[in-house]
């Protein structure tokens, strides 16, 4: 069980044995790879190690976020847009619960439900008045 007082060294063997590819990355933090997602972990001060952002699926070596465009979910990288299969996505919820556990975070509700995305745009909300002012 990965505790706020673990070491890097410690976040990677545990990352390791449960079958995960664990990478070093130059800003400090530690990139964890399986099923074709990937997930970079930060040093919290308050929790020990979390996540640095959403997990991001591997698609030719480049890392692509998740999007809801409302009718229909996405992989998104520079300006690209992939449609998004079924088993990808079956593989990334069952890579960050993964994360999850190993890291000893809290499952929140709506993220039992299923993953959360990194980018929601939903063409319906373009042009509101209430959103040109923010």
């Amino acid at each position: 069980m990965i505790t706020e007082k673990t070491s890097a060294a410690e976040v990677k063997k545990e990352f390791q044995q449960a079958g995960f590819e664990v990478l070093d990355a130059p800003d400090g933090t530690i990139e964890v790879r399986k099923y074709g997602c990937a997930h970079s972990l930060k040093r919290d001060a308050k929790l020990g190690w979390v996540p640095a952002g959403p997990p991001c699926f591997l698609i030719r070596g480049q890392k692509y976020e998740l999007e809801d465009r409302g009718y229909q979910k996405f992989w998104f990288a520079d300006g690209r847009r992939i449609p998004i299969r079924l088993a990808d996505l079956r593989a990334l919820r069952q890579f960050d619960q993964e994360t999850r556990a190993l890291l000893n975070l809290k499952s929140l509700y709506h993220e039992s439900l299923g993953t959360t995305n990194a980018r929601t745009v939903y063409d319906r909300l373009e042009g509101r008045p209430d959103l040109i002012a923010a």
